[in-house]
């Protein structure tokens, strides 16, 4: 039963999920490239009440947000802004 994937127990039928995490309300949420938009946004220099705005616009490019979480995961991004950069 080789061939079988649900009676295979071999380590090549489980994937590994390496999408960078979020938590957002108590949630653990996968961003797509969490670490390049850091990175990118971080290399902005913009001045700390506009790094919010563009964090969120950056992962909106590659997510999707619900709007009625925008705010959830706003916040959540500066945490991690603030915790990786100060």
């Amino acid at each position: 039963m080789n061939n079988c994937k649900k009676c295979d127990t071999g380590l090549d039928v489980f994937q590994i999920d390496e999408t960078p995490k979020l938590m957002v309300k108590g949630r653990e949420v996968g961003i797509n490239d969490l670490d390049g938009i850091m990175k990118d946004v971080h290399e902005l220099d913009l001045p700390e009440e506009h790094v919010g705005g563009e964090l969120l616009e950056h992962v909106k490019r590659k997510d999707y947000i619900p709007p009625s979480m925008e705010k959830d995961y706003l916040q959540a991004l500066l945490q991690e802004f603030k915790r990786r950069f100060g």
